[in-house]
């Protein structure tokens, strides 16, 4: 019970970042080789195993990334989840420095390595133009608009300026590839972050009784409340369409995930409250903050969830707790740009873990090899072996 007592004592500090070498030192000796092997864990002391291991995967990760500012090379590789069907290996988002001394030397052919994506997409106009646009460019979608659109210096394509037009610009398209990101500011004063190989039409103006918008992919959404004129506090409905489902929406706060080349429509409500129906479905049901719902082929389910895992992308990571090694490759192929095949049903293991999507590919890959892992990297296409 003593030793119990110290390990809950240092967890407690080291989340406070008040811990010595000495006993970081001690509690990761405890996760490496005593949690695991032992099973040496109090829940009634320590609190659930899981919602720890998590706060420390981002504590060490932050902690890492100071150090790699002040050049301390630093790598703990944490496996609190073993499980016999399941391989848990928490991955620190930050770097793999496990690899440090043997690659500061080392000068990649440029050809070979694949960065991260980042800001770009295309807008078709209503009429059929077509923009290439980026952060920091701003003259074309101004010249095309007459000034009433823009990129912001924040970097959002911004329509929130377009009272001076004597007419809306009908409904635009923006299409994020493979690679890419973007955001952008609707006319309501709705935000929307735009994930890799996504696209969202939407209305330049909104008028009438509702506010609807289509995604394709990924989008996290931040819908301002908007009332309808004539009332006090009636508001304007915000409907986000995907292939199979509908959501309806006052003004709220919450992610969704409906890829083509996903099993599941994934939506996710960080704040508010919002009516989701599928296609197939004529009763729609009620999401409450915390909450996902799932659309699996006919059936839509609601579960409670950590919901840092959905948003993770949007605050610049990978993060992923029980995943499937093929979603999680699906998400690194979308934001790198690459083809992934496995050999046999590999891609059916489990993982759990964080990793930061501001690497090159490179040093994601060598990461994941942790686990045991092989990844064979030539052009842009990967071969996952064991």
């Amino acid at each position: 019970m003593k030793k119990s007592k110290t390990i809950q004592s240092i967890i407690k500090k080291y989340l406070k970042n008040k811990t010595s070498k000495q006993e970081d030192e001690q509690l990761f000796s405890f996760y490496e080789h005593i949690a695991p092997q032992t099973g040496d864990w109090d829940e009634s002391l320590h609190g659930n195993k899981k919602i720890r291991a998590y706060m420390l995967w981002k504590k060490i990760a932050t902690r890492t990334a100071d150090d790699q500012k002040t050049h301390k090379p630093f790598l703990f590789l944490l496996r609190p989840l073993m499980a016999t069907a399941t391989v848990a290996v928490v991955i620190l988002g930050v770097c793999s420095l496990v690899f440090y001394q043997t690659r500061t030397n080392e000068k990649e052919p440029q050809n070979l390595v694949i960065r991260p994506g980042s800001d770009k997409a295309k807008l078709r106009l209503a009429d059929g133009r077509t923009i290439y646009l980026d952060s920091t460019t701003s003259e074309n979608i101004a010249h095309a608009t007459e000034g009433a659109v823009r990129i912001s210096e924040k970097g959002l394509l911004d329509y929130s300026n377009l009272k001076g037009l004597k007419q809306g610009l009908g409904t635009n398209t923006i299409t994020v590839p493979r690679g890419g990101q973007f955001r952008l500011l609707l006319s309501d004063g709705t935000k929307i972050s735009l994930n890799a190989s996504s696209s969202l039409t939407f209305p330049t103006n909104f008028s009438g009784s509702e506010r609807r918008v289509k995604l394709e992919g990924e989008a996290y959404f931040e819908v301002a409340k908007k009332i309808i004129t004539g009332t006090k506090t009636e508001r304007v409905p915000f409907i986000v369409e995907t292939d199979r489902q509908q959501l309806v929406v006052l003004g709220t706060t919450f992610n969704i995930n409906a890829y083509p080349d996903e099993k599941n429509v994934k939506t996710t409500l960080i704040e508010g409250s919002v009516q989701v129906s599928s296609s197939e479905q004529a009763s729609p049901k009620i999401l409450k903050s915390g909450q996902q719902s799932v659309l699996n082929d006919k059936n839509l389910s609601i579960q409670q969830i950590d919901v840092s895992q959905a948003i993770a992308w949007k605050q610049g990571d990978f993060t992923f707790d029980e995943m499937p090694l093929e979603e999680i490759m699906r998400q690194i192929s979308r934001w790198y740009d690459v083809e992934v095949s496995y050999e046999d049903n590999i891609g059916k293991i489990k993982f759990g873990g964080s990793i930061s999507r501001s690497k090159d590919i490179k040093e994601v890959l060598e990461v994941l090899k942790l686990t045991g892992i092989h990844f064979n990297l030539k052009g842009r296409r990967i071969m996952v072996t064991r």
